[in-house]
């Protein structure tokens, strides 16, 4: 059986990376070419992703299927909910952000212990959305995991209604990069050390990763170093804050924390 033919309901958590991006297309193509109505493609967007990962999800959107861009907000009685926005109206300046670490009267930072931002701005959302706008009471959840991360597919797996069709099919980081060769769909950002992916600035990513971004895109770590001279506080406190980050990048400082940390927002 083909790992990518799945039966709805389900929602595809696009992240706008290359390997849900070769996800995305080996189930549409599973299905005649066309997405059943029962199969929702679902990005959630913080609003602090790379300009290239929008312009990605755009050209997948009008060449492939319906995408539906989905974002954290709160209503009109100040409690935890969703709006649909678009290519044209998403965020992209962190505001979905900040309106999560500012709802709590006590504002904290997420954390690789407790990170809130994945389950609010993401999980619940998703499922906010598919239980109030989809009406659904149960379906499959398709996550981009590849079969060569099999320590996060192994986590995953012990989750209800999880689908992992990429790693079902075996299908691994050089399968992902030979789909795209050559093809002008293709994400605009650099294959090597993917320090772009996701949230740009992500706490969970490698001292030695930011440091990169620090130097080729710097503006990227602005809304980091704002927020926590803001709150006062640090997302990682095994480490220094990214203002120093940002600082040593550029005076050629070699710090190796080992440090990164694989999250549920995947590539």
């Amino acid at each position: 059986m083909n790992p990518y033919a799945i039966d709805g309901p389900a929602v595809i958590s696009f992240s706008g990376g290359r390997s849900s991006g070769f996800m995305l297309r080996n189930i549409i193509d599973a299905h005649g070419g066309t997405l059943p109505d029962d199969i929702k493609v679902i990005f959630a967007n913080t609003g602090l992703e790379h300009h290239e990962t929008y312009e990605f999800i755009h050209r997948i959107e009008e060449a492939w299927c319906e995408v539906v861009w989905l974002e954290y907000t709160l209503n009109g009685e100040n409690k935890h909910s969703f709006k649909v926005v678009d290519y044209e109206s998403a965020s992209r300046a962190g505001e979905p952000f900040d309106q999560m670490l500012y709802k709590q009267k006590t504002p904290y930072l997420p954390n690789p212990v407790k990170r809130i931002c994945t389950q609010r701005l993401k999980l619940e959302v998703i499922t906010k959305y598919a239980k109030q706008e989809l009406d659904l009471d149960t379906w499959s959840n398709v996550i981009g995991l590849r079969y060569d991360e099999p320590k996060r597919v192994a986590r995953m797996r012990d989750r209800e209604n999880v689908m992992i069709p990429m790693a079902d099919a075996h299908h691994d980081k050089w399968d992902v990069l030979e789909f795209w060769i050559g093809d002008d769909m293709d994400l605009k950002l650099p294959i090597k050390g993917n320090f772009f992916s996701n949230c740009v600035g992500c706490y969970l990513k490698s001292y030695s990763s930011l440091e990169e971004i620090a130097r080729r895109e710097p503006s990227y770590l602005d809304w980091w170093i704002d927020t926590e001279e803001f709150t006062g506080s640090k997302f990682r406190v095994d480490r220094p804050d990214y203002a120093t980050i940002k600082h040593n990048a550029h005076r050629q400082l070699a710090f190796d924390f080992g440090d990164s940390v694989s999250c549920f927002c995947t590539d």
